[in-house]
C-alpha cells in the first residue's frame, strides 16, 4: 500500500499515515524500516496488519529508498 505520513510519532508512540485509499493507518517506530524518523509529508510504502478490528502499518519504507527487507536491489 502507499500513502503519506500525516503525523510523526507522538509521545504515546504512534504516528499516522494517510493511505492512498483514504484510510488513516497508525504506525509505531518498530514498524519503520531504514529510518528512525518519519516526517509529515513523506511518501511511504507499507503493508497492513490487523489487530482485532484495527489496521496498523508495518514494514514502512520511504518511497525511493532501498528496501532490502523484501529483496529490493
Amino acid at each position: 500500500m502507499t500513502g503519506m505520513v500525516k503525523r510523526e510519532i507522538d509521545v504515546q508512540g504512534f504516528g499516522i499515515i494517510d493511505g492512498a485509499d483514504g484510510s488513516k493507518v497508525p504506525f509505531i517506530l518498530s514498524d519503520v524500516r531504514n529510518r528512525r524518523v518519519l516526517e509529515p509529508g513523506q511518501k511511504v510504502i507499507f503493508s497492513v496488519r490487523r489487530v482485532k478490528a484495527q489496521a496498523f502499518a508495518e514494514n514502512v519504507v520511504v518511497m525511493g529508498e532501498r528496501h532490502n527487507w523484501c529483496g529490493g536491489k
